[in-house]
């Protein structure tokens, strides 16, 4: 394993720069003219995003035994989850959950940390997503156009929704599938949440902030290239929280690479500023590639600097 680590490293860094090198025309065209004041705005938060996104796994990991500090887990968190640019997109999670000993942590309690960060991630994200879509009037007229361009009303949607809801409780209930006792099991396994349920609420709540600044630095990009009329932060939050969700759950797509633009740009042609929203996020994606690759070069650095002294 220890062979094979400096191949995965390499391999992720090429994977990185090939990820801008594909995105170098659209960023040339966009750099020409962007504010630079912003651009260094945005990328100041996603360097700050980065690390204390990365810093609420400790928070998590605690629920599940780990005494690592937080910023030793982050630094951990930072140098696993860049393995995500590999083919496949579940490197990053893989590679957490093996190297999760350098933390305290068994490969069963990291899995159940990784599975606890997920839903509350996801959480954050729909959440935001949803009061996106629900309080602002351009978003909610830009569903209801979907919705119409689909032959789908409003009432149609919801009364799905609520058929649905009562077809999966049927199914939980009289458990066919042995869903409930899957969905039992796992809730045992996470029996220390409940007595550390404070700090999974407190998790939840600083994914909520940390998304809304990330959300904000995605606006700085949009107003960075002088997208007009510019989303406020509202719709920035609300497009891309759930663009966030569509490119999660897009599997094989590292880092929702191509889908959650493609996802922002359908939302936005309605709007008729899809192309410089795309822009702007293609932008912001390349601002994150880049964090990423100075903060894991930092911390390679400093993992390097004692065996090199000694």
């Amino acid at each position: 394993m220890k062979k094979l680590k400096p191949l995965l490293l390499t391999a992720v860094l090429i994977f990185m720069a090939w990820g801008l090198y594909t995105l170098r025309h659209q960023l040339t065209n966009a750099l020409q003219s962007a504010n630079w004041l912003l651009l260094s705005s945005a990328i100041l938060i996603a360097i700050i995003y980065l690390i204390l996104n990365a810093s609420v796994w400790g928070l998590i990991s605690k629920i599940f035994g780990s005494k690592s500090p937080r910023h030793k887990t982050a630094s951990l968190w930072i140098e696993c989850e860049a393995m995500r640019w590999l083919p496949g997109g579940i490197w990053g999670y893989a590679s957490r959950v093996v190297e999760a000993k350098r933390i305290g942590l068994n490969k069963t309690n990291s899995g159940l940390s990784l599975a606890l960060e997920l839903i509350l991630t996801v959480t954050a994200w729909a959440i935001l997503g949803l009061i996106g879509f629900l309080l602002s009037p351009r978003l909610r007229t830009v569903a209801l156009i979907y919705l119409d361009r689909l032959h789908l009303s409003p009432t149609i949607v919801i009364t799905a929704i609520f058929a649905g809801l009562i077809i999966s409780a049927i199914i939980f209930l009289k458990n066919p599938l042995n869903i409930r006792t899957k969905i039992t099991n796992f809730l045992h396994q996470l029996k220390p949440l409940l007595s550390d349920w404070p700090l999974a609420l407190r998790a939840l709540v600083e994914y909520l902030i940390l998304s809304l600044f990330y959300s904000a630095g995605f606006l700085l990009c949009l107003n960075a290239i002088g997208v007009s009329p510019s989303p406020n932060l509202l719709e920035a939050a609300g497009s891309y929280g759930l663009a966030w969700i569509v490119g999660f759950f897009a599997f094989g797509a590292p880092g929702g690479m191509g889908v959650r633009e493609g996802f922002l740009y359908l939302t936005f042609q309605p709007l008729g500023i899809a192309p410089q929203v795309a822009t702007a996020a293609i932008l912001w994606r390349a601002i994150q590639i880049i964090t990423e690759l100075l903060l894991l070069s930092i911390i390679k650095i400093f993992q390097l600097s004692p065996q090199t002294s000694n």
